[in-house]
């Protein structure tokens, strides 16, 4: 290993690094290569998580805002949990206070936030009378919330810049997929057709 290369393993960290030298049988130049392009497909899956967190979030919002009450992002709100109520209050503080726009709410909220609320305690107060409206066509709620849970987990994973490569990629870019078209066939398809992923994964461009 040459001297840049050990500045470097020291800087990236031999913990860090280590994942990719064992898959790559100690080669230091197929370890970075493939750490290369670990960074490249995560930054890919995060523009297209981007995508579709926002329209996620949006459409939930709207059809608990028109179905329920516009104001249902409160902290004394009746059809949150406690839980979801600190998350609320947490977000209008970041929004800027209680005279934050709606809108600035919704956007501090975390993904986790909109995720939690397709589980089962939620399904009375939110799935039946207001969220699967949310959705195109037939959704099993317990089935989105499961799917959504391993996206979630796969953007912490990239946020947090951790390998992704071992996981079953194609299936996660479909999951992507298939979830975005349920929110909106439009933001299905802006997605497959911007997302760099599926480039990323063919057989020419994958390590």
């Amino acid at each position: 290993m040459s001297r840049e290369q050990r500045t470097l393993l020291q800087l990236l960290s031999a913990a860090r690094m280590a994942p990719y030298l064992s898959v790559c049988d100690g080669d230091w130049e197929q370890a970075i290569g493939l750490y290369d392009w670990n960074a490249k497909v995560s930054a890919a899956f995060f523009e297209s998580l981007h995508y579709l967190e926002v329209g996620l979030r949006n459409a939930m919002d709207e059809a608990a805002s028109t179905l329920i009450e516009t104001s249902w992002l409160r902290p004394d709100s009746s059809v949150l949990t406690p839980r979801s109520r600190k998350a609320v209050v947490i977000a209008l503080a970041q929004a800027g206070g209680s005279a934050a726009p709606h809108g600035k709410i919704v956007a501090e909220l975390p993904f986790g936030f909109w995720w939690s609320l397709l589980a089962d305690e939620y399904n009375r107060r939110l799935w039946q009378p207001a969220i699967r409206y949310a959705f195109e066509g037939q959704v099993r709620r317990r089935k989105l919330h499961a799917e959504l849970d391993d996206l979630r987990r796969l953007r912490n994973r990239i946020a947090h810049h951790e390998p992704i490569h071992s996981r079953d990629l194609q299936a996660d870019f479909a999951r992507v997929i298939n979830i975005s078209n349920r929110i909106g066939a439009s933001l299905g398809a802006h997605i497959a057709g911007t997302s760099r992923v599926p480039q990323l994964l063919s057989a020419d461009q994958r390590p």
